[in-house]
């Protein structure tokens, strides 16, 4: 019979742990409310505004129409279970979000694009850099007016780094994102996915090899 040990290490490998980081007013709660629908683990989204997202528990946050503490959550996607953090984006609260980095594997850093790269991000971002954690951003609110999205991928691969490539591309003006990583066809509103699938299989294979046989499959 499996021995308990090798039965609680396979069912480890299928949980993944994640921290929603960034500015204030970068849409954080609200990107963990989609999350959370999108997966079947609430019926509908709640709002900052009317008070009623799952993340944003306390009277308090709720009265004031932000993160003050950070909040776990969970939903399970495709067989694997997501341990979430959201995490207040003040600079007066580093003290709840610090230490969400020390429980996750992951820090997803929230970017406004409406606001663009703000000092909080940069901070968020230097910090799991220095735990060697895995680091994504993700340009939230694209379909905001007068936003140059092809301006700010610019200056975040400026700001940190040009291996910063964009796993989805905006299409339709913003409406939606398509899959560069697995499409290799298709349009975006950056031009042909073609170019930007192409970059990301060859920064990969540069780091990892043996990843072309995995992708392959």
């Amino acid at each position: 019979m499996p021995s308990r040990s090798n039965g609680l290490a396979a069912e480890m490998q299928g949980v993944r742990t994640l921290a929603l980081v960034g500015a204030s007013a970068a849409g954080k709660t609200t990107l963990a409310e989609a999350m959370l629908q999108k997966a079947g683990a609430i019926g509908a989204t709640g709002s900052v505004e009317r008070g009623n997202t799952v993340s944003d528990h306390d009277p308090i946050e709720r009265r004031m129409q932000h993160s003050l503490n950070a909040s776990v959550m969970h939903l399970t996607h495709a067989a694997t279970r997501i341990h979430l953090i959201d995490t207040p984006g003040g600079p007066d609260f580093l003290g709840q979000s610090l230490p969400a980095l020390e429980a996750v594997e992951t820090v997803a850093v929230v970017i406004n694009a409406a606001a663009g790269i703000e000092p909080m991000a940069v901070r968020m971002m230097a910090y799991a850099a220095s735990r060697r954690l895995a680091r994504v951003v993700i340009v939230n609110k694209i379909d905001a007016q007068g936003v140059s999205l092809a301006g700010l991928l610019a200056e975040i691969q400026a700001t940190f780094g040009r291996e910063c490539l964009p796993l989805n591309l905006p299409d339709g003006v913003g409406r939606q994102v398509v899959d560069c990583f697995f499409n290799r066809f298709g349009q975006s509103d950056f031009g042909p996915v073609e170019a930007a699938h192409r970059a990301l299989v060859e920064q990969v294979v540069e780091v990892d090899a043996a990843f072309v046989d995995r992708y392959l499959e």
